[in-house]
């Protein structure tokens, strides 16, 4: 059993010859397409780093600086100890793995529990972001972190930047603590059978259709329309 990323999870959502394209044939990925919503995500969460960076002594795990195994390494050690805010928290269970956005520990009830929030760009809540969540949520107990909430924050569309540095304002916050937390069975499931596709030698036999631009554009366009018959 390989480890999916949470991003391979939700590719799978998406459409399951998606996810084995990503796996064993790569180099067909075009993300032209992406590359200014990729862009503005980054930014977003660059700046989210800054906002809920309250006190100064947050933690971000670089995985590109540190590697997959010292970066589960550090993260497990943050999340045990609970004394910063860890941005990029890496995590794996159960065939998965994921990055969370911003981790703030949490001793309200006397135990150390964890914030959740995962950043988008978008701004308001979307389905997938949903889905997004209880995949984070669900790999992060699955470790045996304790949640005390779970959140997405989005763009406010009516802040406006005074151009001195201060983004606070910048996002807002929805709770998903419920909805997410209760979802765990349904995607327990999807991971299963996205590890069952992601074992196939050959790739799913699925057609081009809405599903190819909804909920994202799919990198592996063209190479599916050109599996097809032209008219």
């Amino acid at each position: 059993m390989r480890n999916l990323s949470k991003s391979k999870i939700i590719a799978y959502r998406q459409c399951p010859k998606r996810l084995w394209l990503e796996i064993h044939k790569p180099e067909l990925r075009d993300d032209s397409a992406s590359e200014v919503v990729f862009a503005i995500g980054n930014q977003v969460g660059e700046l989210a780093q800054e906002i809920y960076n309250t006190d100064g002594t947050g933690v971000l795990i670089d995985i590109n600086e540190l590697g997959w195994p010292e970066a589960f390494a550090q993260s497990e050690q943050l999340l045990k100890d609970g004394g910063a805010i860890v941005f990029e928290a890496a995590m794996q269970a159960n065939g998965a793995l994921a990055l969370a956005d911003v981790m703030t520990p949490n001793t309200d009830s006397g135990t150390l529990h964890w914030d959740m929030v995962e950043v988008k760009s978008a701004t308001s809540v979307k389905d997938y972001h949903r889905d997004d969540v209880a995949v984070q949520s669900y790999i992060a107990t699955s470790t045996g972190v304790k949640l005390s909430s779970v959140s997405l924050a989005h763009v406010d569309n009516t802040f406006v930047y005074q151009g001195d540095g201060n983004y606070r304002g910048l996002l807002t916050e929805a709770d998903l603590t419920d909805e997410a937390m209760s979802r765990h069975d349904e995607v327990k499931q999807w991971l299963g059978d996205a590890q069952q596709t992601a074992a196939l030698k050959t790739e799913p036999d699925i057609c081009t259709g809405g599903h190819c631009s909804s909920p994202f554009n799919c990198p592996f366009i063209d190479h599916c329309q050109s599996q097809e018959p032209q008219p």
